[in-house]
């Protein structure tokens, strides 16, 4: 995949321009710019960063990565859609890795956080434009903890690489190592590697393996995480031995509780 790089000191948020480029040519400084796969929107600065649902996105101006990606998934059938999701967290996930010393454990919170030990340290926005039940492009939005030291109290449990590590990050060389890992996932993706991506997802997510306290529905109720299927849905073996699945929005770790015992 080539990679067209567009570089913005502030924008309202990364996702946004990227919505507003294919819609119709921006023009800046004498250039017309035209969006198409491969296209990367890179701000210093977002002032209404975007997360998943209602959520915002801070980050302080200059301190961390935020991006987005165009893509044009055509070739992903409609009843593996979510199987992007999972090929672009790993990406993610492996950039984020391959910057902690091994002892640092990361992993993916379902549906599309990251999480290095045991708080938040990246997380990922996809937007796509459907023709009929095909996808016709997506937006896909990427932020990461870099540099930033101080974070709003009203943040539940952000962390930055530079807060776990000490170590001060080169920005552009992330988001270059962010890209190679999202060509190389993307990669599979065409070549329809669809139960390979599903295996690395599973078990890489968080919590994964351990007998945990889920809250759905105004109740608790004990179960193990055995991965995602194909349309999202986070499948919980309970206590009693079903099968429950889960959309995003109806269940809750007690991550409390998941910590003591991590």
């Amino acid at each position: 995949m080539k990679f067209d790089f567009i570089y913005l000191d502030r924008v309202d948020s990364t996702n946004a321009y990227a919505q507003r480029l294919l819609k119709e040519s921006l023009a800046g400084e004498g250039t017309i710019i035209r969006a198409g796969e491969g296209t990367v929107v890179r701000a210093a600065d977002q002032a209404s960063g975007r997360g998943q649902g209602e959520n915002s996105w801070h980050s302080q101006a200059g301190m961390n990565l935020t991006f987005s990606l165009i893509l044009e998934p055509l070739f992903i059938p409609p009843e593996k859609l979510f199987s992007l999701n999972k090929a672009v967290a790993l990406a993610v996930l492996n950039t984020v890795r391959n910057a902690l010393p091994g002892d640092l454990p990361a992993s993916i919170k379902w549906p599309n956080d990251i999480y290095a030990a045991d708080h938040k340290i990246a997380g990922i926005l996809i937007e796509h434009t459907l023709i009929g039940s095909s996808v016709k492009n997506s937006i896909i939005g990427i932020g990461i903890n870099i540099n930033q030291l101080e974070f709003p109290a009203s943040l539940p449990n952000p962390v930055s690489l530079k807060q776990l590590t000490g170590n001060d990050y080169d920005i552009r060389e992330m988001l270059d190592k962010v890209c190679r890992n999202l060509e190389n996932e993307y990669s599979r993706l065409r070549n329809h590697e669809f139960q390979s991506i599903d295996a690395d997802y599973n078990s890489k997510l968080y919590g994964s393996g351990r007998d945990l306290e889920f809250t759905t529905g105004g109740s608790s109720f004990t179960g193990r995480i055995q991965g995602v299927d194909d349309i999202g849905r986070l499948c919980v073996l309970t206590a009693d031995g079903g099968l429950k699945m889960f959309n995003h929005g109806e269940i809750w770790i007690n991550e409390k509780l998941l910590k003591k015992s991590l």
